[in-house]
C-alpha cells in the first residue's frame, strides 16, 4: 500500500472533534457546533433567540440550523425546524422576515 492509500485507510478509522460552543454559556441556551475541518456550522436556537445572536461572524458560514419553537400550549408540545443555507445568516433573516413562516411566535 502506497503512503497516500495508507493514509486515506487511516482517515477513514479515526474520530472526528466534535467542538459545541454555547453562545450565552448555558447549557439548554442557543449553541453551535464544529466538525473536524469542515467548514460549515450546526446551529441550534430557539427562534426567539435568533435576533440575538444572528450578527456573529459563524452565521455567514455553510451549515445547518435547528430553529425551536416556543411552547403553544399547555402540552408544551415543541417543534423544531431544521434546515441548511450556503450562508446560514442570509436564511435566518428570510426566516424572521416572513410571517408566513413557521415558528412564529
Amino acid at each position: 500500500m502506497e503512503f497516500s492509500g495508507l493514509l486515506a485507510f487511516i482517515r477513514k478509522k479515526m474520530g472526528k472533534k466534535l467542538t459545541v460552543y454555547m453562545i450565552d454559556g448555558t447549557a439548554y441556551g442557543p449553541r453551535f457546533s464544529e466538525i473536524g475541518n469542515w467548514v460549515g456550522k450546526a446551529v441550534y436556537s430557539s427562534r426567539a433567540s435568533v435576533n440575538k445572536i444572528m450578527n456573529r461572524s459563524e452565521f455567514d458560514n455553510p451549515g445547518v440550523y435547528c430553529l425551536k419553537g416556543d411552547p403553544i400550549d399547555d402540552a408544551f408540545d415543541e417543534k423544531i425546524y431544521i434546515g441548511e443555507a450556503e450562508n446560514i445568516k442570509n436564511r435566518l433573516k428570510q426566516h424572521l422576515s416572513d410571517p408566513k413562516k413557521i415558528l412564529r411566535n
